[in-house]
């Protein structure tokens, strides 16, 4: 499952309460994909949740974070965010 593919998943789990984007490290190329994208480039997002490649984050609206998946079609994804949007 691509990260395209996680990202819509997830969507559709949450009932569309849900926004998800790409958060790329600084200098690497930007891989071809239909998410949004949002560069870190002073690194923060990854010293913050201590986010790694290939990893799926789920961070709530207060910034903590909920959900830690490797790798990131992995189904615990779209299976957690069906207990939490109770589908």
């Amino acid at each position: 499952m691509s990260f395209d593919e996680a990202a819509a998943a997830a969507a559709e789990a949450a009932h569309g309460l849900l926004n998800a984007c790409a958060v790329l490290a600084p200098k690497p190329a930007t891989p071809a994909l239909c998410l949004p994208t949002v560069r870190d480039g002073l690194d923060e997002f990854r010293r913050v949740y201590g986010a790694r490649g290939g990893e799926a984050l789920l961070v709530r609206p207060d910034g903590h974070l909920g959900l830690r998946v490797t790798p990131a079609s992995s189904p615990e994804l779209p299976a957690h965010l069906d207990m939490l949007f109770g589908r």
